[in-house]
């Protein structure tokens, strides 16, 4: 250990072991060095304090990744439909995600949550049997073609009464 006072080259004091060797490792004591570049380690790059590095996901199933001082993740995981769930059916379950995504934008109104909740017992039917029932069925197509309500004026009803009659015939 060095005496107080003494003059440092910035190195590691002797003895010192690095913890992590790892791609961008530091040496003790290097990544506080401040030079004249107003706060900056020296040679330039980023701020002290962090901040400003890319995050590559190649693959990822499931979760949420945030990054950042105020970063926030919201993860909306869905089930997968059996394999034998047909393309029409499979549209309409895309199509209902859709409508879903986008009520959540709407101010929350009885007709919302019912409308929300119709969709809910949609998907739930889709993917545990790969069907929709078709009464439940013809009846968000008729609440949705009405267009009473904010929900109906939503580009992403269109799509859901239209899967929805692909898969009435």
């Amino acid at each position: 250990m060095r005496p107080p006072g003494e003059e440092t080259s910035g190195g590691p004091e002797p003895g010192a072991r690095m913890l992590d060797a790892g791609p961008g490792a530091q040496e003790p004591g290097q990544g506080d060095r401040r030079g004249e570049s107003g706060g900056r380690p020296h040679g330039g790059g980023r701020p002290a304090g962090g901040g400003g590095g890319g995050v590559h996901i190649g693959n990822m199933s499931g979760g949420a990744i945030a990054t950042g001082a105020y970063g926030q993740a919201t993860s909306y995981s869905y089930a997968a439909p059996p394999p034998q769930t047909d393309e029409a059916t499979l549209a309409l379950l895309d199509a209902v995600r859709a409508l879903r995504a986008d009520i959540r934008v709407l101010t929350a109104t009885d007709e919302t949550a019912a409308v929300d909740g119709e969709l809910g017992e949609i998907e739930g039917e889709i993917t545990r049997s790969g069907r929709a029932e078709a009464g439940r069925l013809a009846r968000l197509r008729d609440r949705l073609e009405a267009g009473a309500s904010a929900v109906g004026l939503l580009a992403s009803a269109t799509a859901v009464v239209q899967a929805a009659a692909q898969v009435l015939g």
